[in-house]
């Protein structure tokens, strides 16, 4: 009978963003990570989390780390640039999940990986290196993109969906599929002159009522979602062009009623 392996009791969890994974791979420095820790006989779990535009969100990652059994999560901000905003409101956000739940896991918040690099040699390096091999952009063709991003197709509403730092800690991820699901049988909310067109953006604010979103050209702004919101929305104001009173969070006035400078 094979004994099962015991999961390692601590854990790094790399805490990036979404357009730096795309740069340099996020899941890519786990595993090279991963791989220099075992080398040295040190068994350890690395994960990946993202502060904006995807998940899995850090909470997620955290609460699924101690379901494993782990007993320590060390968060390695590993953006670079280093987001200043981080030391501002991260320890405080993540004390906050951990009584929330009542949990039992250490979490460390590590310096920000920018703090170990010497940013200004390697960027003299490559600055003084060799350009022989590089081409020159104009050996590429012309192009502004696709001849279809030039057209704006046919809609009634955009929503704003809030996928900044504090709202995906806040489960803005999740939310945003559940809000996809919910409008995707609507065939009217996806095609033609009541299509609505959702777009997940960076920073909103107000950030403590998040997670947020707005619809324009209403001028609607929603917070404090949740997948109960999230469904009266679609059917209430997206559908029925009802919006329920006690979710709204904010309405702007009329562009013809505001005060001009």
């Amino acid at each position: 009978m094979t004994t099962p392996l015991r999961s390692p009791p601590r854990a790094i969890v790399l805490y990036g963003r979404a357009s730096f994974d795309h740069g340099q791979n996020l899941k890519a420095l786990a595993a090279a990570l991963t791989a220099l820790q075992a080398a040295r006989g040190v068994p350890v779990t690395v994960a990946t989390a993202y502060a904006d535009l995807s998940g899995p969100a850090l909470p997620a990652v955290l609460a699924e780390l101690e379901r494993a059994g782990i007993e320590e999560a060390l968060v390695i901000p590993s953006m670079v640039p280093a987001d200043p905003s981080l030391s501002a409101w991260l320890p405080g956000a993540l004390s906050q999940w951990a009584s929330t739940r009542d949990s039992r896991m250490t979490v460390r918040l590590a310096p920000a990986v920018e703090s170990a690099l010497d940013l200004p040699a390697a960027l003299d390096r490559i600055a003084g290196g060799p350009t022989d091999s590089l081409d020159d952009v104009r050996s590429v063709e012309p192009s502004l993109g696709k001849p279809g991003w030039s057209e704006i197709p046919e809609h009634r509403r955009q929503l704003f969906f809030c996928t900044g730092a504090r709202c995906l800690h806040r489960g803005a991820d999740a939310l945003y599929q559940h809000l996809r699901a919910a409008m995707k049988p609507h065939r009217a909310l996806n095609a033609g002159p009541r299509r609505v067109m959702c777009a997940r953006t960076s920073c909103l604010y107000p950030c403590n009522r998040g997670p947020l979103l707005v619809i324009q050209p209403d001028a609607v702004w929603y917070g404090g979602l949740t997948p109960e919101r999230i469904d009266r929305i679609v059917e209430r104001h997206l559908l029925a062009d009802s919006p329920s009173a006690t979710d709204i969070l904010h309405r702007n006035r009329p562009a013809e009623d505001a005060p001009m400078g």
